[in-house]
């Protein structure tokens, strides 16, 4: 199985930014990535997007190895919709897209530059021809510190 992120249970935090074609207004944001095994091999993810000083919007996955390059995926939100997808894996690279032309298309790649981190963009097209971009990077969530020194403590009892 993949090492990538998509298929490791845990959590994932990220920053970018978001840019629009038609208009000059750059958004900034912070993301929240939860991973957990699904039934039958699959993940199951949830995506928690927070535009600073704006929304906040949650975007649910299911993840389905097909087998070592490649996979399916379904994106559940509440305010567009469910689409389905297909994505591909490389050692460095994963990455996915959704073709439902006039309604929703876009894509998303990740490319790992570390085991804890990725950066990562994003195009998406509305059914008005405008094209959103998002450009970012992610980074695995390491326990806090005060909660490694409870554990440390407690194993030195």
């Amino acid at each position: 199985m993949s090492t990538h992120f998509l298929f490791q249970p845990g959590e994932w935090l990220g920053t970018g930014q978001v840019s629009f074609s038609m208009s000059p207004d750059v958004l900034h944001f912070r993301t929240k990535w939860v991973v957990r095994e699904g039934e039958n091999s699959s993940f199951q993810c949830t995506q928690i997007v927070e535009i600073v000083g704006g929304d906040r919007i949650v975007n649910d996955f299911a993840i389905k190895p097909q087998d070592s390059s490649a996979f399916e995926i379904v994106l559940e939100n509440e305010l567009l919709g469910t689409f389905s997808g297909t994505g591909v894996i490389e050692e460095r690279t994963i990455a996915w897209e959704f073709r439902e032309k006039g309604a929703f298309e876009g894509y998303e790649v990740y490319r790992r530059t570390d085991d804890t981190e990725y950066t990562m963009h994003a195009e998406y097209l509305s059914s008005d021809q405008m094209r959103t971009m998002i450009r970012g990077r992610i980074w695995k969530r390491v326990a806090q510190f005060a909660e490694d020194s409870a554990q440390e403590e407690a194993v030195d009892e």
